[in-house]
């Protein structure tokens, strides 16, 4: 299983490769954030402050830690007088002195200088002192899954160990690594759950429908093997699981059952009409080969079309559950009529044909009431569509069940933001980031971040300028403003650094915040509470401003991981659009080959859009913001909802064909289909549901969307069908040849 966040995101894309040539300029921002609150009082006691720096002290010693930031190794600058002449030095130092000893006294000074620290607050202390943060960065190789196991591990019990010898303080983990840990989590929480939850949702709707312990155990037999046996290929290729894949299983059982019940229920049917076994079995197979067949044609295309998509975890799970689908064909047509030949299958479902032949006479003679009801409820539902935004929370993927969501909802409510935006802000030549005018820019754009909806930090080598000015001037005792300027001098500003970085504790360094050509330097917005819409539009209007104001060299725009996340929704629907409408099309095609029909494939290219269209309307009313899954929830169900409609003029053409005219042929549609029809919505309505108990947001929004645009399909199929074929026929659309 991988616990890498990336990936979501192909090789080639171009975020992706943005930020890769970020952090080889910069650092990585692999970190892990320990959140640490008082139980009672102000943070910022001698007592709490010696417990933060036990906790400083000891996250050194993680796996892997490169870098621990605090209130108490803060880097601060000061003038200090000289032991022996009383002359004021420029020095740097940890905020909290380890050379002194730690008392009240010790305690307030630290407390005033954070409390009016712009880089403090919002960022390492919360504006009621009552909370802190300690930040820990990590060195990662590009591959991480086995060492950001071990760091989360090891981050765990550092933090139930300081709980354990300290109650005076709560502690909570948040951070990318943690994050990127949850996605393992959450893959083998759904593993454990969703699997063994739709074999049992499976099992007790079969015996609900089929009211038969052998064609229910029949029925599970095929849709395990289907599962289990395109998991296991899909092995070969060496291929991750995470948390998107995981529904694969989940998927592949739901439509091989959706499909497979068919065969069962027309064996059941035979049964019942006094044929014997093998008949019965045989006359079931002959007559779903041809439907079946092409279902699963046109479902495999469906998932196909996922490979367009640029996130590789919908590409996997669109080729195994493909690749399950055709095993389950497979399976269908050798495995499952030998099962039901050899196992103890009653017949069944008695009078259901009856009725639902009851229900195809009523909707056949209530035709245009049912059209101008389906088209006027189609209607005001689609029209929910202008409701829906493309807007989604990267860092709230998963639900509160897990620690992560919970700490860091904490920590958004009392702390500091955790979406991050980084700028490279780049000058027109080799230390460029040391000219007055650089500088000065650099200043106006950080306050121009700063003033921005959401942002409640900015870190920029500006202010640094700023704060070592002011206490050089300070040390040679002249007067200094609140708010020191920017030096005019460049090599002034350039030998400033030089001592800055000389004089800098152990664990601080420079080079994270300017590269080493020191021809452009970072500046890190941190946000709170900002959705991917809103962190898209903030970093659109970031970048416009750096190519106005920065003209000089070409800037990268502004990336991090939250940015990628931000933009996989809009890159993955661009190129599933062309990838959905080249599927329907393609299906289409098949079923008015299939059935010799362009008038058929027009209908069903008609009937097969309508309910996702209806399905994204009432999302649209209901929940308005959509993610990621809007990329591939088009492409996953058109497969899907063909099934009914093609099993449905598969019927409807044989019944005219024979010589019945087209209410009496709809009639037999709904006694011979109509009841797998009802099954086969129930099946993957169910099956797709379960997916809601995931607690990771992008399956439970696949499993409810697939969910509601299915109910509507056999809604359309029943009511609208019926209407369109007779209007059909009447225009001369299309045409059917008695066989003789």
């Amino acid at each position: 299983m991988s616990s890498d966040t990336r990936v979501y995101f192909s090789e080639d894309n171009q975020y992706l490769g943005t930020l890769r040539a970020f952090e080889r300029k910069f650092s990585h921002n692999n970190n892990v954030l320990f959140v640490v609150t008082a139980t009672q009082g102000s943070v910022l006691t001698a007592q709490n402050l010696a417990i933060v720096r036990e906790l400083e002290q000891r996250a050194w010693k993680l796996p892997y830690s490169t870098q621990v930031q605090s209130i108490t190794n803060f880097p601060h600058i000061a003038n200090e007088p000289d032991e022996e002449t009383g002359e004021l030095i420029f020095t740097v130092r940890e905020l909290l002195d380890p050379t002194k000893p730690l008392n009240e006294a010790t305690a307030r000074a630290l407390a005033e200088v954070a409390r009016h620290d712009r880089l403090i607050q919002y960022r390492l202390l919360s504006q009621d002192e009552r909370t802190t943060a300690l930040n820990v960065n990590f060195n990662l190789p590009h591959e991480a899954s086995k060492e950001v196991r071990a760091i989360r591990s090891a981050a765990r019990l550092l933090a139930e160990q300081m709980r354990t010898e300290f109650p005076e303080v709560e502690i909570r983990l948040t951070g990318n690594v943690m994050l990127m840990g949850v996605f393992f989590e959450a893959a083998r929480s759904d593993m454990f759950l969703l699997i063994p939850l739709t074999l049992v949702a499976a099992g007790i709707m079969l015996m609900i429908f089929l009211r038969s312990y052998a064609a229910v155990f029949a029925m599970l037999a095929l849709v395990g093997l289907a599962a289990a046996a395109a998991m296991g290929v899909s092995t070969w290729f060496a291929r991750i699981i995470n948390p998107s894949s995981v529904a694969a299983p989940v998927i592949i059982m739901t439509i091989a059952m959706a499909s497979s019940i068919h065969v069962v229920i027309a064996t059941m049917q035979n049964l019942k009409s006094g044929l014997p076994k093998r008949e019965a079995v045989l006359n079931a197979v002959r007559g779903n080969f041809y439907a079946i067949g092409l279902t699963s044609l046109t479902t495999i295309i469906g998932f196909l079309s996922m490979n367009y998509a640029d996130a590789p975890p919908f590409r996997y799970l669109g080729n195994v559950v493909s690749l399950g689908i055709a095993f389950n064909f497979i399976l269908t047509f050798t495995l499952l009529p030998a099962l039901l030949f050899l196992v103890p299958v009653r017949a069944g479902m008695a009078g259901s044909g009856a009725q639902m032949a009851k229900l195809g006479r009523l909707i056949s003679k209530m035709r245009w009431l049912s059209l101008f009801v389906v088209l006027g409820g189609g209607a005001i539902a689609s029209a929910g569509l202008a409701h829906i935004r493309l807007d989604d929370d990267f860092m709230r993927y998963f639900d509160d069940r897990f620690e992560y969501r919970r700490a860091s909802d904490y920590t958004e409510k009392h702390l500091t933001g955790l979406n991050v935006i980084e700028f490279e802000v780049r000058a027109n030549r080799d230390g460029g980031v040391y000219e007055p005018d650089y500088q000065n820019r650099l200043a106006k754009f950080a306050d121009y971040l700063s003033a921005q909806n959401g942002v409640v930090s900015v870190i920029d080598i500006s202010e640094l300028t700023r704060r070592i000015h002011k206490t050089m001037l300070a040390s040679d005792g002249e007067t200094v403003s609140a708010g020191a300027a920017i030096p005019e001098n460049g090599d002034l500003i350039s030998q400033y650094f030089l001592v800055y970085e000389m004089s800098l504790p152990y664990g601080a360094e420079i080079t994270d915040r300017i590269n080493v050509s020191r021809s452009a330097s970072r500046v890190t917005a941190i946000m709170r509470g900002l959705t991917s819409g809103k962190i898209r539009a903030l970093k659109e209007q970031a970048d416009a401003y750096l190519a106005i104001n920065f003209p000089e060299a070409e800037q990268a725009g502004g990336i991090s991981i939250n940015v990628l996340f931000a933009y996989m929704s809009t890159v993955n629907i661009q190129q599933m659009l062309q990838s959905t409408i080249v599927s329907l099309l393609v299906i289409s095609l098949l079923i008015a080959l299939s059935l010799r029909s362009v008038g058929l494939g027009v209908l069903s290219f008609v009937t097969n859009l309508f309910p996702i269209a209806i399905g994204f309307g009432i999302w649209g009313y209901w929940f308005q913001g959509i993610g990621v899954s809007a990329a591939v929830i088009t492409a996953m169900t058109i497969g899907i909802v063909v099934d009914d409609t093609i099993h449905f003029l598969v019927k409807y053409r044989a019944k005219r064909r024979s010589g019945l005219d087209p209410s009496e042929s709809i009639q037999e549609v709904f006694r011979t289909v109509g009841v797998a029809m009802v099954v086969t919505t129930v099946s993957l309505v169910v099956g797709f549901s379960i997916l809601s108990f995931s607690g990771f947001e992008v399956n439970w929004n696949l499993g409810v969307q697939a969910a509601v645009i299915i109910s509507a399909a056999l809604l359309v199929d029943w009511l609208l069908m019926p209407p369109i074929l007779h209007l059909a026929e009447k225009t001369g659309l299309i045409s059917f040849t008695a066989s003789k």
